[in-house]
């Protein structure tokens, strides 16, 4: 299974001048840096449900951008999740930034999955905010990306990608975007938040995931597994296991509270995840009606799929296959998750859950419908 590097931060916070929302004081490191495999199904599941909250969706239009995210990423299934980087930095800047935020979007739920692994039941599941919900808020866009609905809690979860390597300490960029969003939080009730920032490369991912005070509700315990081979740690870097707070020297000036007030969506969170699934089920029935019908009839839980195959083979000689596959009608999480543990012992990488079925397989044949058809 590919893998990532997962490198854990806290955050205290401090009140702000102007108003009573809270703004970063310190980010500290929590822990050394741990391994951590990921499924890309589950990456490019997320991304397959951010579209815009108005309007049609396709089936075409969002297979053709998976694909061309993946036919960005290098074919190595045990490897590092890396770019092919020559292939990326001789692309237009647009199509660059696609792809680093669609990686970045998709290491959020990802992360948040390995640190409730342990966590009786089925995994998380994430619920989209599909790309500007926001057209109900105002253009300062004070919200999270993503609301991911876990057992017993919603938590909201801010996520960016950047095509570079990882900053050191926690840099001036990530300690703006904590501040954007903290008011968010606190505005319903000091809300479970939690930040990351993925760092893509030639070289691998490095995926910070910041949490107030090291820790998520519920975790019991480190995210990941230490690292194959152990990365000598700079003694600057840490004092007494906590890495030494970052420059506070920059100040830092936030809206009027009056202004924020008006940012905000009146609604809970949990009225927000009822209507983001509301949108999300239409995004389901408009994508299941564009979708094309297999040659002949699949089914995966005794549910019809339709969908098609792609070879990944944009950027040279095929290495794999590609299904964005959409079922009938939703699995329960319990049927999603018994699917998607089967399908994985079958392909490189798999995801059920709802009416989207993901795959990821290394054979370049066009229609390798076998591989997760019942």
């Amino acid at each position: 299974m590919a893998w990532i590097t997962l490198r854990q931060f806290a955050w205290t916070e401090r009140p702000g001048r102007a108003d009573a929302y809270p703004v970063i004081d310190d980010i500290h490191r929590v822990a050394v840096d741990r391994w951590l495999p990921v499924d890309l199904s589950y990456a490019v599941g997320v991304n397959a449900l951010a579209v815009p909250a108005k309007g049609p969706v396709r089936y075409e239009t969002r297979q053709h951008e998976l694909r061309l995210l993946l036919c960005y990423l290098s074919n190595d299934p045990d490897g590092p999740v890396r770019l092919r980087d020559d292939t990326f930095r001789a692309s237009a800047a647009h199509i660059r930034r696609f792809v680093s935020e669609s990686i970045g979007l998709g290491m959020l739920p990802t992360s948040v999955h390995a640190a409730y692994q342990a966590t009786p039941g089925t995994p998380a599941h994430f619920e989209a905010w599909p790309t500007m919900l926001a057209t109900q808020h105002s253009a300062t866009k004070i919200k999270p990306d993503l609301l991911l609905q876990l057992p017993g809690m919603v938590l909201a979860g801010e996520a960016r990608g950047r095509s570079e390597p990882a900053p050191i300490r926690a840099s001036v960029q990530q300690r703006d975007r904590l501040n954007s969003v903290l008011p968010w939080s606190q505005h319903h009730g000091t809300h479970p938040l939690a930040m990351t920032w993925a760092s893509i490369t030639g070289d691998g991912t490095t995926v910070d995931l910041f949490t107030r005070s090291g820790r998520l509700p519920g975790m019991t315990g480190p995210v990941g597994q230490p690292l194959p081979s152990p990365v000598p740690i700079q003694p600057d870097l840490f004092e007494q296991d906590h890495l030494v707070a970052a420059d506070r020297s920059a100040e830092i000036s936030t809206p009027s509270r009056e202004t924020k007030a008006r940012d905000f969506d009146p609604r809970s969170p949990r009225d927000l995840i009822t209507a983001i699934t509301r949108r999300t089920g239409d995004i389901g029935t408009q994508l299941y009606e564009t979708a094309p019908e297999p040659d002949r009839p699949v089914r995966i839980a005794d549910q019809a799929v339709r969908g098609r195959w792609a070879a990944l083979d944009l950027f040279g000689p095929a290495a794999g296959s590609f299904l964005l596959g959409v079922l009938e009608r939703p699995l329960s999480p319990e049927q999603s998750h018994e699917i998607t543990t089967r399908l994985r012992q079958r392909t490189r990488s798999a995801l059920v859950s709802g009416r989207l079925v993901v795959a990821i397989t290394d054979d370049a044949a066009d229609r390798p419908w076998p591989l997760v058809a019942d």
